[in-house]
């Protein structure tokens, strides 16, 4: 199990965009979301877990 946090900033629809990106990419399971807002912009922090690459 490799645990790590992406931290995505920006406008509603980019950070949107950038989510988006990252799940179609990366085989992963959402441990934890966490989301903040400041003005226009927003913060969405995800702690994942990645499955181990097979030696």
């Amino acid at each position: 199990m490799a645990v790590r946090c992406v931290v995505v900033r920006g406008l509603v629809k980019e950070v949107e965009e950038e989510i988006n990106k990252f799940l179609s990419s990366h085989a992963v399971r959402i441990l934890h979301m966490t989301q903040s807002e400041t003005g226009n912009h927003i913060s969405i922090t995800l702690i994942v877990d990645e499955p181990e690459p097979l030696t």
